[in-house]
């Protein structure tokens, strides 16, 4: 069972928490297709789609850790607990924020109890599921054989592939596809361990840069025939993004094996979560304030995000040293 913290996650989570704030500045670009400049979408595009590894990475990491703890139930319903409380506070939060800051009213507050109110805040709903059904995933990686193993993640590569060509699987495969993330973070971690992969680091570089080159492609040739945004090519269930993150994970967590790290990245690992759900504010903020496609996206998507990132930190930082609030980060 693992005892001690796993530094590369903590480079993980950095990496990742950039890239999320880095896909929500790019998918204000993006979806302005037909009215930024051409060369402004396609660049706006690289960012995206780079960035799509994020997610993954953070479901991976999840899946590394949880699944290798034994069961414990006061342990189990505290997590259960803390994702519940922080889906309730996030939801409430942005919605009293974008009342005040942009007049939006909300009637359907039923929906909250499965449908977040704010996009991104998806991920903890998605988490929380993942959660739930934690112990009996990882009863089945303890009682299954290294063949069965394979034909799971075998079958679960087969319908993230399907169900980028069949929309109608695709909606119904999407929680599967995170519980795969989930389990692969854990089945990952293990042979990456065991086993020196830094002879296939080259590999693992090019496999990704071409798949994300051809979904750049696929999603620009695909929005200028159907003149809308598309993007089916950077979904996280798909190959152009899921053997990336794959990859990503692998190189990190294979090449990095120091038993210590900067305390910055430290740091800003454990501030990673509330990043994640605050950083929207400071969008909304900057998207009010500047107007992203009065901008050209090569030097506006690094400057807003680097902008919302440093934001962010801050109020995180600010938040976790308050007693009375600091349970919502």
């Amino acid at each position: 069972m693992q005892s001690k913290r796993e530094y590369s996650f903590d480079i993980l989570r950095v990496i990742a928490m950039i890239m999320v704030v880095t896909i929500h500045v790019s998918n204000v670009y993006s979806r302005s297709f037909g009215i930024i400049s051409n060369s402004s979408f396609i660049i706006s595009l690289v960012f995206n789609t780079f960035s799509r590894i994020s997610v993954p990475i953070f479901l991976m990491i999840s899946g590394a850790l949880l699944l290798d703890r034994e069961f414990n139930r006061e342990k189990y319903f505290k997590r259960i607990r803390k994702f519940i409380i922080l889906i309730i506070v996030w939801d409430i939060i942005y919605l009293i924020w974008e009342y005040l800051y942009l007049g939006t009213t909300y009637t359907n507050l039923y929906k909250l109890i499965f449908t977040p109110y704010r996009a991104h805040l998806w991920f903890l709903y998605t988490i929380l599921i993942l959660y739930i059904i934690q112990p009996i995933l990882r009863l089945v990686l303890l009682k299954s054989s290294t063949k069965v193993k394979t034909i799971l993640l075998s079958l679960w590569i087969l319908f993230s592939t399907g169900s980028m060509l069949n929309p109608t699987l695709a909606q119904y495969f999407t929680i599967f596809s995170y519980m795969g993330f989930f389990v692969v973070g854990k089945y990952l971690y293990d042979y990456v361990k065991s086993n020196d992969l830094r002879k296939y680091n080259i590999i693992l570089i090019i496999i990704s840069l071409i798949l994300f080159i051809m979904s750049i492609i696929l999603n620009y040739q695909t929005s200028i025939r159907t003149n809308m945004f598309y993007n089916l090519f950077f979904a996280y269930r798909t190959p152009f993004i899921f053997i990336p993150s794959i990859s990503i994970f692998t190189l990190i967590v294979n090449n990095y094996k120091k038993d210590s790290i900067n305390k910055l990245v430290m740091l800003l690992s454990d501030l990673s979560l509330g990043v994640y759900l605050i950083h929207g504010i400071f969008l909304d903020i900057t998207v009010e304030l500047f107007i992203y496609p009065n901008f050209n996206s090569l030097i506006a998507i690094p400057l807003f995000t680097l902008i919302i990132s440093i934001c962010s930190i801050i109020s995180i930082y600010i938040i976790k040293k308050i007693k009375l609030i600091n349970q919502i980060v």
